[in-house]
């Protein structure tokens, strides 16, 4: 298998290795901070490109991760690595002019049709903090007013805006989503704002609407937003602020009536304050503020989202896995999940993948997590292995008295911690005969 090497580890440019037959493989640190996942998520995905050998050396258009790239392809050791570019000072005129020639092509085959496909129903969970957040969501979606969802990578921010826009009055309007990290700054503004004809070389005659006006009655999702080039900041808090979008090479405006709902994993009021996000802008997308919280923080939903992953990917494989080896669900209690519900997600599928049996987690994916967690309890002893609701109940004790331990004994606060009602806390510290 092919492994990054040390340069390309460094590289700034996200740089990602697939077969011969468009398999990734693997990639360089860049790339998967860029794409948020992780190297097990995106060994085997595909792209789908048939002639690879006619792209070695050339500049070319490919869709990655659903996303539009200018991609230079290299082959090396049997393998072809595909260097992505980003920034403008990489991307000659020449470049551009190949770059939008490749992309009129590719609007030949792309459908025109923009739809959310994911509803609140969707979103799978009990935690007490999940349904706050999913019924704060549903009371902002009856607005137009604009949203910023903040969370970590991982945590469904695009899954909650697809959910708001599907219990807005634009329901029947189009969804567009734009990845402010993926698109080259030189490039933002012609894909985002549109352009006319003759408003650089190389571009359409007939000219292009941005993805502002295709979302025209609708919403337009910018995740990462905190990666918006600065230049296209003071434009898009014009299109805030007078509901009007002007194309690049334009003499007149059109009006515009859309949601925006943006999205970022990092804290804007931070880089306001390094002076590197506008804060006019930052207080024009904080009207209504939907924080969703880590997975670490709702270990609740762990249990049904492994199930739900569990009937996906048995369908998918045709696999019959429907119980979960007692070990492992322990340590998935008690992983902290930095890469969150996508973290979960590629653990259940390689589980299933992998599975012989009707279990879940063999000995070595017990060992992998447990590792991962530094929770060595987690790992098989030579006693015997205890039963599902055993674990799921040494969990749960344990949960309450670390919460009481935090909160001194005070079991008010400690029910705020644990997301629960004092009368259950009262209750379970009785099953459980815990004393204060």
């Amino acid at each position: 298998m092919k492994d990054i090497t040390l340069m390309e580890q460094s590289h700034q440019n996200p740089i990602l290795i697939v077969t011969e037959h468009g398999r990734m493989v693997t990639a360089n640190p860049i790339f998967t901070q860029r794409f948020a996942i992780t190297i097990q998520e995106l060994k085997g995905q595909l792209i789908e490109v048939s002639n690879f050998p006619y792209l070695i050396g050339k500049l070319h258009c490919l869709t990655i991760l659903s996303v539009l790239c200018i991609v230079k392809v290299n082959k090396e050791n049997g393998h072809y690595r595909l260097t992505i570019f980003l920034k403008a000072d990489e991307i000659s005129l020449p470049v551009l002019k190949q770059f939008l020639s490749l992309l009129q092509e590719k609007e030949q085959y792309t459908p025109k049709t923009h739809t959310a496909n994911y509803e609140f129903a969707h979103i799978i969970g009990e935690s007490q903090k999940l349904l706050e957040v999913k019924e704060l969501a549903a009371r902002i979606a009856v607005s137009s007013s604009t949203v910023l969802i903040t969370g970590e990578s991982g945590t469904g921010k695009e899954l909650f805006a697809q959910a708001i826009h599907h219990a807005s009055p634009r329901r029947k309007g189009p969804f567009i989503a734009v990845n402010c990290a993926a698109i080259p700054s030189e490039l933002f503004e012609s894909e985002v704002f549109g352009y006319e004809e003759g408003a650089f070389s190389g571009a359409k005659k007939t000219g292009k609407p941005g993805k502002i006006e295709l979302a025209q009655n609708g919403t337009l999702f910018l995740d990462e937003i905190s990666e918006l080039p600065k230049a296209a900041q003071g434009k898009l808090l014009r299109v805030l602020q007078e509901r009007e979008v002007e194309r690049l090479g334009s003499i007149g405006k059109k009006r515009v009536d859309i949601r925006i709902i943006a999205a970022t994993n990092r804290d804007l009021f931070e880089l306001v304050s390094a002076g590197e996000f506008r804060q006019d802008l930052y207080y024009r997308l904080f009207v209504f503020d939907l924080p969703i919280p880590p997975l670490r923080d709702r270990k609740e939903d762990i249990l049904p989202l492994v199930h739900y992953f569990l009937d996906k990917y048995n369908q998918q494989l045709n696999k019959n896995v429907n119980q979960i080896h007692p070990h492992l669900l322990k340590c998935l209690m008690e992983h902290e999940w930095p890469g969150n519900i996508r973290e979960l997600k590629a653990v259940v599928e390689r589980g299933v993948t992998l599975s012989l049996g009707e279990e879940l987690g063999d000995n070595a994916m017990v060992k992998r997590i447990a590792t991962q967690t530094s929770q060595t309890q987690c790992l098989p002893s030579n006693n015997t292995s205890k039963t599902l609701e055993e674990i799921v109940k040494e969990t749960e004790k344990k949960a309450i008295v670390e919460a009481l331990e935090k909160s001194d004994g005070d079991k008010t606060m400690a029910a705020v911690k644990l997301n629960i009602h004092l009368a259950s806390l009262y209750r379970k510290m009785a099953k459980y005969q815990i004393k204060t």
